[in-house]
Parts: C-alpha cells; structure tokens; sequence
C-alpha cells in the first residue's frame, strides 16, 4: 500500500502541536510494521530552519508556477530527513506565502490575513509534486486546516485525473483558535468548484466532507462512531492501518 500523508506540521520540524507529533510517528510505524511505502509533505515555514534540518531543493520539482485564483506563485520543493528514521518530508517553499516566523500568526500572536490563500497554495502544490513524482497514492491522509482543502480538490477539480482515481481519502481535523470559515466569494477567488453549503464552514469541515473516512485526533471528543486517536502507538498504528484496509476496499466509513 501506498499512503501519502499530508500535514500542515510535522515534528520535530514544527512541534506546536499533537498532529505534528501524530504525522513524526505514525508513517514510520506503518512503514516499519505494515511494509506501507509512504510520502510525507508539510509547508516549509520560516520557522523550519533549513541549516539545522539539512533541507536541500529537489530541482526536478522545483520552480513550477501553482495556480492561486488568478495569480501564480512559484513553488520550491525541499526535502529533508526526520531525524532517526529513514523517511523524509517534502517542504513546499513559498517565499510569499511561507517564509514567515509562524504557522498561522507572526511572534507577536497577529493572524496572517492570507491563511485560506496560502492553504489553496499548499493543497495545489502538494498534488502538483505527487504528480510530477508520478506517485500514486492508495490512501491520501490529510492533517489539519491547512490540508483541509486536499480532499475536496481530489474529489473535484481533480477527479478525473488517472493518477488519484483510485485513491481513497482520509482525514483529521485539528481545531484552530482563529475564524478559518470559508465562503463564496473565496471559492470563487482561488478558481474552486463553489460549494455553497461550505459556506460559513472552516477547513476542518472541508476536509471531513470529502474524506472517505475521519479519525479524529485524541483532543477532539468522540463522534458518534468517528474513530479517534489515543495515547497507545499500536493502538493507534492498528486503527489506522484497519481505516487505511476499510477504505482501500471500498467499505464506507
């Protein structure tokens, strides 16, 4: 199996928060345990110290212009390994849109007023890289707000494509402390399919929309039968690997 995971963090590249910790381990834990080949890309933040990690640029995927709306920003892609294992993270650079000294707010706790823009960015330039890669992922795993618009773009603007027609959706939201709703307007902005009933909606809800299953994360209380993780490595690493099985198989969440 093939399982691309997708985060807005990652530890110990950014360590503010438990999906940061979830996406560090639980990619290893499945290659390790159930053999499943694995990609791994996050932003590369300001924050992300590209001496320290040893970040270098993977010419090949570099230099692409991403369609944001109307206008283009150029994408760098950067890799580096996690510290300890073998599995290395895709970094994808904006130096408009992430080469800032925060994930969503500056050092001084003001919110970036560009979030959703630079969330259309990353989830453009995340499928334009497994593209380019000539990847094909049976199971995309998207992680939090700036990945929530990950799976409504595979299920629309990129439904047809051979590469991703077979893959299936997973998702974890992660709460935000700031107004991440989503209107019309936006849709209509970025060149999205619009979706009037997201309208009002964070990314979160996006994300849990067009998955094909949803495991929340050990923060968020239970939801009825919505699977949920917990502070058991195995026990986290099994409920994963039996939603990655479920969904690979075409049983509904």
């Amino acid at each position: 199996m093939r399982v691309l995971f997708v985060s807005g963090e990652v530890a110990p590249f950014t360590d503010e928060s438990e999906i940061a910790s979830l996406v560090r381990r639980l990619p290893d834990l499945m290659h390790e345990a159930k053999g499943v080949e694995t990609r791994i890309m996050m932003p590369r933040y300001g924050i992300v110290n590209e001496r320290r990690n040893r970040l270098h640029e993977v010419i090949r995927l570099s230099s692409n212009d991403i369609p944001v709306g109307t206008q283009r920003e150029q994408l760098n892609v950067k890799v580096a390994s996690i510290p300890g294992i073998r599995l290395q993270v895709y970094f994808m650079d904006s130096n408009r849109l992430f080469k800032r000294k925060g994930i969503f707010a500056d050092r001084s706790g003001k919110l970036f007023e560009d979030n959703p823009e630079r969330a259309a960015f990353f989830a453009r330039a995340v499928i334009e890289t497994i593209r380019n890669l000539g990847w094909r992922p049976d199971v995309v795993h998207a992680f939090g707000w700036m990945s929530g618009f990950i799976p409504m773009l595979l299920r629309t603007t990129f439904a047809g494509d051979p590469l991703f027609s077979g893959s299936k959706i997973v998702f974890t939201p992660h709460p935000v402390d700031f107004d991440g709703s989503v209107s019309r307007e936006l849709f209509e902005r970025f060149g999205f399919p619009v979706d009037d009933t997201l309208a009002g909606k964070d990314l979160n809800e996006a994300g849990r929309r067009f998955a094909d299953a949803v495991i929340l994360p050990g923060s968020m209380a239970a939801q009825d039968s919505v699977e949920r993780y917990g502070d058991d490595e195995q026990a986290n690493l099994e409920m994963t690997a039996a939603v990655y099985e479920r969904v690979a198989n075409g049983v509904a969440a």
